[in-house]
């Protein structure tokens, strides 16, 4: 899973750890664990809008980190929408369910190619 990956990484960017963030949150630190090391993951509307009001998330990674629930995507796939802020969302869904002819995408770079070339094809059909 990859929500898990998103909220670790939001919660260490703003440099707080797992108890800090229970805190602030009113949730208990062990869930916040799991749901980190993907043993849980489906939190609720409730504990995403605290995610997100606490760890202060700009609009497009609280959309981020809400498109993320529930699925399996490849972190490095996620590190590059976190990365990239002007790569468009939309095109998340589509990279990360392509089946590969092949290997898939081993590097960030590989993958930011992979989302060039769907965005070209996605731009094409318009």
């Amino acid at each position: 899973m990859s929500f898990g990956y998103a909220l670790k990484k939001f919660r260490e960017d703003r440099g707080l750890s797992l108890r800090e963030l229970g805190k602030l949150c009113e949730i208990d630190h062990a869930y916040i664990h799991r749901l980190e090391k993907d043993e849980k993951t489906a939190p609720s509307e409730q504990v995403l809008d605290s995610f997100v009001r606490y760890l202060k998330l700009p609009p497009r990674r609280a959309a981020l980190l809400r498109l993320l629930v529930g699925k399996s995507v490849n972190e490095l796939l996620v590190d590059v929408f976190i990365e990239d802020e002007d790569r468009p969302l939309d095109l998340l869904e589509p990279s990360y369910q392509m089946s590969f002819r092949g290997k898939r995408p081993e590097t960030k770079d590989e993958w930011r190619k992979h989302i060039d070339r769907l965005a070209t094809l996605f731009d094409d059909e318009d």
